[in-house]
């Protein structure tokens, strides 16, 4: 009976150290199939490529926001500098100096020290080019269709400045307000002082003749009015 007994502990301790030593015997090897390998690297790639991916898409946010505030900044600026007003208003003059220039029969002078005027009246693209102190100049103005105009409901149009064929300003407006919905590109030079005063003094010229045009009017009207 207690052999029988201490037969049934012996053989349930030897099963005992049987089964723990089983466990923690590490995994036999066993060889991977072409297929299975060719899975593992699949997989492991996909894991790059996961993280790689994040990491892009950081550096795009980050990359996203500086072009942002690059660009809320531009057109502050520009807005400051009253370049969104300026400039479409030159574009205006400018384009009748070319159609005077074009016209037959009748004297026109071209204003002090313009010279080389050229342009087109086109509806949605109209542009000009004068030559002024040694620099030659370019507005072009473009409207249309375009994903900034369809975001805020209105028309919007696209003002180009090329000083001596290189672009110093490029800006999309509101045809309506003339506010700045973005900027692609902006060089801060000299030139925008040079725009500014040449444009205020074209303005003020042009302003001048159209009173001198009314006076006229007004007095031809009054010639035929007699009491």
């Amino acid at each position: 009976m207690i052999q029988s007994l201490l037969f049934i502990i012996a053989t349930a301790l030897v099963t005992w150290f049987v089964a723990r030593w089983a466990r923690s015997r590490p995994p036999s090897f066993q060889p991977q199939s072409p297929e299975q390998r060719e899975a593992g690297r699949a997989k492991d790639i996909g894991a790059q490529l996961d993280g790689a991916r994040d990491r892009a898409t950081l550096v795009e946010v980050e990359r996203n926001r500086v072009a942002l505030a690059k660009a809320v900044k531009a057109a502050v600026w520009v807005t400051e500098a009253r370049l969104n007003v300026a400039v479409p208003e030159l574009l205006k003059i400018a384009r009748r100096w070319a159609e005077k220039s074009k016209e037959q029969g009748e004297e026109w002078k071209a204003p002090d020290g313009v010279t080389e005027i050229e342009g087109e009246d086109r509806v949605r693209s109209p542009w000009a080019a004068w030559s002024f102190k040694d620099h030659h100049w370019r507005l072009e103005s473009k409207s249309g269709a375009s994903m900034i105009a369809e975001e805020i409901g209105e028309d919007v149009s696209t003002c180009r400045v090329l000083l001596d064929l290189e672009v110093v300003l490029d800006m999309t407006i509101s045809e309506t307000t003339r506010q700045v919905m973005w900027i692609d590109a902006l060089t801060v030079g000299p030139w925008v002082s040079d725009l500014l005063a040449f444009a205020g003094a074209q303005t003020s010229n042009a302003q001048a003749r159209s009173s001198a045009r009314s006076a006229r009017k007004n007095q031809d009207r009054a010639d035929n009015i007699r009491w």
